[in-house]
């Protein structure tokens, strides 16, 4: 289910990115900044100071193709091969130890932040641009569950609606609370042993691309903490990287499937959790002064670039090189 979910995360991501090189995201607006019609080169990547109709045009109108082109993707291309039946709900949060609903809230997390920097961009006052954004994100990612709710594979789940809800709710409260993103979600990945088994390739993939998707026991998803926006003014933050964040990870190993044929006994001593505790390179905070980088780095943000970190799960605790 995450391989869908991921894949249609992508082609949003993909099309939001098109309209996120209109937009310069965290950068404090001038006061002076003229209200243009979004077509000069010399002010494009400035935020408009007051509603820009252009503007909002293009990022509504770029949100709702991007929407629609991974709505028809799914529908003709995915959800075609399924045997479909009548609408029902399926609850799998016991699945795959959540490592899947980490999926989904990283999804609505930041295609709602994608939305709320273009429509800053926009000049959409605070309230709307929140309300929109976060909805957003929220029903991008739920519109999944209608699919789903007809597959007779699948169901919807009412567990993964919830972890939507929670991704889009952080972005939206990030901004809400501080107009930047001090607490964000991210994922990394290295490939985990399973990608090189023949009995498992049909579940997490063969090669690094569909691991990237489908690989559960590879995959971490960090909350990353913007330290230096927290800390109080004094020679200390002076004297802190912004770009250094603080994360905490989370994962999980010996995931295979079999939850309708294996016992809850089988199941629960072949799966086990894992934490991690480590730092991370926001790059939104990268210091440039070309706006297409900056917009660049905030689209591919949503990756957290390998560090070593420290690992605790039922073995104990060890420090990985690279996580």
């Amino acid at each position: 289910m995450l391989r869908k979910c991921f894949t249609y995360f992508l082609l949003l991501l993909a099309g939001l990115w098109a309209g996120a090189a209109n937009a310069q995201p965290e950068t404090p607006l001038p006061a002076s900044a003229p209200n243009d019609s979004g077509l000069h080169l010399s002010s494009f990547y400035q935020p408009s100071p007051t509603p820009n109709k252009k503007r909002i045009g293009l990022v509504s109108g770029l949100a709702l193709g991007t929407y629609s082109a991974g709505m028809l993707y799914l529908g003709t291309l995915w959800y075609a091969k399924e045997e479909l039946g009548p609408f029902h709900f399926f609850n799998d949060a016991h699945e795959w130890k959540q490592m899947d609903k980490m999926g989904h809230a990283l999804g609505g997390f930041h295609e709602s932040r994608y939305m709320i920097d273009l429509y800053r961009w926009a000049g959409l006052p605070r309230g709307k641009r929140l309300l929109y954004a976060g909805l957003a994100g929220f029903l991008a990612q739920s519109s999944i569950e209608v699919f789903d709710g007809f597959a007779k594979k699948w169901g919807a789940s009412v567990p993964d609606i919830g972890a939507n809800f929670a991704g889009a709710a952080l972005a939206v409260g990030n901004y809400w609370l501080w107009e930047e993103s001090r607490i964000q979600l991210k994922m990394s990945y290295l490939p985990s042993p399973y990608l090189k088994n023949p009995d498992f390739q049909h579940l997490f993939g063969s090669n690094f691309a569909e691991g990237l998707a489908k690989d559960y026991n590879g995959q971490t998803y960090w909350l990353s903490v913007r330290v230096h926006s927290f800390l109080p003014e004094g020679r200390f933050k002076s004297f802190y990287p912004p770009w250094l964040n603080l994360a905490v990870g989370y994962g999980a190993n010996g995931l295979e499937g079999g939850y309708h044929q294996d016992s809850r006994e089988v199941i629960q001593a072949r799966e086990y959790r894992q934490f991690y505790v480590s730092f991370d390179i926001d790059l939104q905070q990268i210091p440039t002064r070309s706006a297409f980088l900056k917009t660049l780095f905030s689209a591919v943000n949503v990756i957290r670039l390998p560090l070593p970190a420290l690992q605790m799960d039922r073995n104990g605790v060890s420090l990985k090189a690279f996580q």
